[in-house]
């Protein structure tokens, strides 16, 4: 096949047969608008995702409204996820501890009492609390704050159980954290969508006040990426209108 074939189109009916031929300059046009279109679309999802308002909503986790003021920490405009930044420092700095700290690593992995490492006495009695705290947790908030500080540390110890125990153990604790994990970003989920949904706008992201400046870039529906037809040839044309 000839280099020249790939520039032709052809249309058939029962009759003829006719054959466009598209230039090298409007193949290059078409191929130009295509990528236009392409790299308007990325970049209209990267403003979204980088946007300000995606940003604070990444951070905060929750709209914008106070019916989830208990959920979040407040600093000046700023909402942090009252879960999020009282659970992940201690899980990271337990973690962190672990491993870069030979006389920590060793003080968990000594057997001081019983037959049992350190370790394991860490585990279970942030395990006791974190149950204990969440379900006292209904009474008040700072027994709430108290529960999510504990449920980032226990994991850590879980994780230092996955680090240095044998496999039992550690598929035991990954089995633990994993499930943990689904349980809670389900049951945040839920509990979300049941708020909203209870509320006056009635989970109408694109009216509800607590979403405002952020539905707009983050539900923006993307215009379609469509093909551009070639040119109708006056041929072509004329076999239209017969």
């Amino acid at each position: 096949m000839n280099a020249s074939d790939s520039n032709e189109l052809k249309t058939e009916d029962t009759s003829t047969s006719t054959v466009i031929e598209l230039k090298p300059h409007e193949l290059e046009q078409i191929s130009k608008k295509k990528e236009g279109k392409i790299l308007s679309t990325l970049r209209q999802i990267f403003r979204a995702i980088f946007s300000w308002e995606a940003i604070h909503l990444m951070l905060s986790h929750h709209p914008f409204c106070e019916v989830f003021d208990p959920h979040v920490f407040k600093i000046g405009k700023l909402r942090l996820c009252r879960g999020c930044f009282l659970s992940y420092p201690p899980l990271y700095a337990l973690v962190s501890i672990f491993i870069f700290w030979e006389a920590a690593r060793e003080f968990f992995l000594l057997e001081a009492i019983s037959i049992m490492d350190n370790l394991w006495w860490f585990v279970i009695g942030f395990g006791i609390l974190t149950f204990g705290a969440r379900w006292l947790g209904r009474y008040s908030l700072f027994i709430k704050d108290i529960a999510k500080f504990s449920r980032g540390a226990w994991t850590g110890f879980l994780v230092m159980v996955i680090i240095s125990q044998h496999w039992g153990f550690k598929i035991g604790a990954i089995l633990i954290v994993i499930g943990g994990m689904t349980y809670l970003s389900l049951h945040r989920g839920k509990d979300m969508e049941r708020t909203c949904d209870e509320c006056e706008w009635h989970s109408d992201f694109n009216s509800c006040p607590g979403w405002e400046g952020m539905s707009d870039k983050l539900f923006q529906t993307v215009p379609p990426i469509t093909e551009s037809n070639p040119p109708v040839m006056p041929e072509q044309e004329k076999q239209d209108t017969e």
